[in-house]
């Protein structure tokens, strides 16, 4: 009986050593050749949105911190290690919004909600051609992002 419970242990250790996170990808691929990775602190987000109009204030007001990682002008082998390490990404509590697979380019857009708000948004985007992630925290409203979308919508199909 022993044996059983310290091996059931032993596998899952290796499982949660194994798991893939958002911090192990950013900090694993941003130090490949030709990755450009950017992060804005709170207090440098603070800073930013004292010279932001009103209209695009309504969405980052809600963002305290943004984290971008971009794999565009990496080396193929580069994306498609991160295309595989994507795949295996364990996101615990995190909701799929969003979910798009065309010509093998897979953009995905999940959220870490938090009672009526959203805590975190997360946009993974790997492919052949373009690979990136995008961690946005902060305390962003469902209403805001709602505005936001009916907005940009409105101004595409040309309805403003």
């Amino acid at each position: 009986m022993k044996k059983i419970i310290a091996t059931l242990a032993l596998i899952i250790a290796c499982q949660a050593t194994f798991a893939q996170n958002i911090d192990t990808l950013f900090e694993k691929f941003s130090k490949e050749q030709r990755a450009e990775s950017v992060s804005i602190p709170p207090f440098m987000m603070s800073l930013g949105k004292l010279f932001m109009s009103n209209e695009d204030l309504s969405i980052a007001k809600g963002i305290s911190s943004l984290r971008i990682l971009d794999l565009e002008d990496c080396p193929t082998n580069v994306k498609e290690r991160f295309s595989e390490q994507v795949n295996k990404l364990h996101l615990e509590g995190y909701e799929p919004m969003i979910q798009v697979n065309e010509d093998g380019e897979k953009v995905r857009i999940f959220a870490l909600p938090y009672k009526d708000s959203i805590k975190e948004l997360l946009l993974v985007c790997s492919g052949k051609d373009d690979c990136a992630l995008i961690q946005m925290k902060g305390k962003i409203k469902k209403e805001d992002i709602a505005q936001l979308v009916n907005e940009q919508t409105s101004k595409k199909d040309g309805r403003e």
